[in-house]
């Protein structure tokens, strides 16, 4: 006799299960997203032990909020930016390091582009610093929507809803960005007398 397999539960089985209170659900989703979330966690603290921290305070936080996540956008995306608040929450506790896609992928906004440079294997340490500098300096509101355009790959669409903001504001937001990173850049490669 042979036994037969139950199918396999869905994202969205698992979400819907999780909304109505299942924390073994909601244990379940964050198992399958745990690895990327600690990653970008990391990034941000540069501390495994306080990334760890970070990660356990956005799942809580989520859990919390769950019946808000309307899958409209990916429930990493919606994660992330549950991660990016929390992370802001807690300024004195966690260090303000961002991923590093290169300074020309970002000013130019080429989601291409962006794609392409996930792997930074060859991107120098100081560049990297300059970019985390930059896109630092910009307002919470267009820092916000470069994190997640570029370092959490949502799309537009996801980061308006994850954002609860409309697709035209996330384009207005980037592009306003996008403009300031290149001014920023173009007025430090002045003063490093670089041409540009």
């Amino acid at each position: 006799m042979q036994t037969v397999e139950p199918p396999e539960t869905t994202e969205n089985e698992l979400v819907a299960r999780a909304q109505n209170g299942d924390l073994d659900a909601f244990s379940r989703l964050m198992e399958g997203v745990q690895p990327r979330l600690l990653s970008q966690a990391i990034v941000f603290c540069q501390d495994p032990d306080l990334a760890r921290d970070l990660m356990q305070e956005t799942m809580i936080a989520a859990w919390k909020s769950l019946k808000r996540f309307d899958g409209t956008c990916q429930l990493f995306t919606w994660l992330y930016v549950i991660l990016q608040r929390q992370h802001g929450r807690a300024r004195g506790w966690f260090s303000r390091r961002l991923p590093s896609p290169t300074a020309e992928q970002i000013l130019a906004g080429s989601q291409r582009e962006a794609a392409a440079g996930t792997e930074n294997s060859d991107f120098g340490s100081d560049e990297a610093e300059l970019v985390r500098s930059l896109v630092s300096a910009l307002p919470p509101k267009h820092r916000e929507v470069i994190r997640l355009r570029f370092y959490a790959d949502a799309s537009e669409a996801e980061t308006a809803s994850a954002l609860g903001i409309s697709v035209g504001t996330v384009k207005s937001r980037l592009h306003h960005a996008l403009k300031k990173l290149q001014g920023m850049r173009e007025k430090l490669n002045l003063l490093r007398g670089e041409e540009h």
